[in-house]
């Protein structure tokens, strides 16, 4: 048979608090040569995420754990009037899902947004949940603690084993055969919103523990009894006096009491498990008259078997704190030897410091020797060199000639600089005459070329109406030919005295100022103005009859 070792699950058990919290504590001393946390500040951590969520869930309000999930309420909208219905809810988070290499189908199950409005989420606060949720741990420890525990809760979704971890009063966090995880909220979180807990499948529900140590006294009175198929039920009799404990019971006193085992009690014969008596697989209490003489026995069985369990149980609770007490004496050994390592290897940094640093006050002393050494060999130098040639006199000169020479360099110096200043204004007055010839050059060029325009426009002026007189009085001459060739065959025209003007083309016009009138009137072109004699007109009013 496969040993099992304290505290871990083993095939076919449920992966509890407990087994969660030793499977980390052995992963993470395998990690570390010194030991890490032990399992039971493991199981702090996680005692005070649940008060931490627990706190949150009581002021309204979630938590969100990042790499694990999130919890808190929501409000589903009712009926129009009515007010919405509260009720809490869990969702995983997709961290937690791809560590916990969960299906396609199963992700995008748990990743649902709920329906109905979430309530307000508080980060998870590693500082928070030290300080205020946990009696000895600083952030570092729930932190790594945290992230630790979610992720073997991870591995073991992944591995495929049945979990179920309870989350302080919260509720229970399971994965069963169909590999779905549930949380189930206790009813104290259901009653801070007047909300049911939701119903729960009958090959979800679990019992609590068939026996245990510390069952109160009430349950000894439970009317709990059972019967093979087709036996009637007795009548249960309330014993008149209470039935000793299984404690004060051992192998001894049961075989020193004739009392205890008579009858022919035991596993085959009349007593509490036997087919014979008529005992009915039930106890018979003492003072009922049809089990008087197997009260002894029946009672004596029972106890018998409560002791080998209360026996085998307390084995068993030794042999787990035996290796636990190993286990620590194991733990302490290798944190003295990490404690000594430490140490030896602080010491040897200190001695290593210690020598750099005497070492280098070596140095400096040497390299202050090696300046004093040169400074002196430098003064030598100095003085040696100094020494080669004779100290100069200094007598002090004639006071007149050393005030003339000063007078006559001052006279250099002042007529030097009016030189400078004599040369700067005959450059600067040379620049200005430059700048205003060129200025009256330009104003002198630009004047004769708007004179030249001038006269040109005026010569264009003068020829443009010259061509245009000769070509007025050309047209007028021609029209005064055609009229004259066009009257030449009337009658008024061959009894005229005056025939008719006509010009010489070859001649010039004359001029539209001048002061022949007869030519004024000719150019025109109307005969009406022209000065006509008596004649002419009365040829004309005849030819008119």
């Amino acid at each position: 048979q496969a040993s099992v070792r304290p505290g871990q699950a083993g095939p076919g058990a449920m992966y509890n608090v407990a087994a969660l919290c030793k499977d980390v504590a052995a992963k993470r001393e395998g990690v570390k040569s010194s030991g890490g946390p032990s399992a039971n500040e493991y199981s702090e951590v996680w005692t005070a995420f649940g008060s931490y969520l627990k706190s949150c869930l009581e002021q309204r309000r979630g938590l969100h754990l990042h790499s694990f999930a999130k919890i808190g309420f929501v409000a589903t909208p009712g009926r129009p009037g009515t007010a919405p219905e509260i009720r809490p809810y869990f969702q995983l988070t997709e961290q937690y899902c791809r560590a916990a290499s969960m299906s396609p189908e199963m992700t995008r199950k748990h990743l649902k947004a709920p329906a109905g409005e979430v309530c307000p989420l508080e980060d998870f606060n590693f500082s928070k949940a030290a300080i205020k949720f946990s009696s000895g741990l600083n952030k570092d420890q729930v932190f790594s603690g945290m992230k630790s525990l979610v992720q073997r809760l991870a591995e073991a979704y992944a591995e495929g084993k049945d979990v179920q971890l309870a989350i302080g009063d919260v509720g229970k966090f399971s994965v069963r055969g169909d590999r779905d995880p549930k949380f189930e909220f206790s009813g104290e979180i259901h009653a801070l919103n007047g909300s049911s807990p939701a119903p729960v499948a009958s090959g979800d529900r679990t019992g609590g523990a068939a026996f245990r140590k510390d069952a109160p006294d009430t349950a000894f009175s439970l009317d709990v009894r059972g019967s093979a198929p087709g036996e009637t039920m007795p009548v249960f009799v309330k014993p008149s006096r209470p039935i000793t404990p299984a404690k004060s019971l051992t192998p001894a006193r049961m075989a020193s009491s004739p009392d205890l085992f008579g009858g022919g009690g035991g596993y085959g014969g009349g007593g509490a498990m036997g087919g014979g008596g008529g005992g009915g697989g039930f106890m018979t209490p003492p003072d009922s008259p049809a089990g008087q003489s197997q009260s002894g026995n029946n009672l004596t069985n029972a106890q018998y078997k409560k002791e080998v369990a209360y026996k085998e149980a307390m084995d068993r609770h030794i042999c787990a704190m035996e290796a636990r007490a190993a286990e620590a004496i194991a733990e302490r050994a290798a944190w003295g030897d990490h404690m000594e390592a430490c140490l030896e290897q602080e010491r040897d940094e200190i001695n290593a410091k210690r020598t750099r640093a005497q070492m280098n006050l070596h140095f400096i002393k040497h390299q202050m020797c090696m300046g004093e050494d040169k400074k002196k060999s430098t003064r030598n130098e100095d003085i040696e060199a100094a020494s080669a040639h004779g100290f100069p006199n200094f007598e002090v000169a004639e006071s007149s000639g050393s005030y003339d020479f000063i007078l006559g360099q001052q006279a250099r110096m002042r007529s030097d600089l009016d030189d400078q200043v004599r040369t700067n204004n005959t450059l600067r007055n040379l620049h200005k005459q430059r700048e205003r010839s060129i200025e009256v050059n330009q104003l002198q060029a630009n004047r004769e070329e708007m004179a030249m325009l001038r006269n040109a426009e005026r010569a264009k002026k003068v020829y443009d109406r010259e061509a245009l007189a000769t070509a007025w009085n050309s047209e007028i001459r021609m029209k005064n030919i055609w009229k004259a060739i066009d009257n030449h065959n009337k009658v008024g025209s061959q009894t005229s005295s005056h025939p008719p003007q006509v010009f010489n083309c070859d001649m010039p016009p004359p001029s539209r100022g001048g002061s022949v009138a007869s030519a004024g009137r000719l150019m025109t072109g109307s005969s009406r103005r022209m000065p006509m004699g008596a004649s002419s007109s009365l040829s004309k009013l005849e030819g008119l009859r």
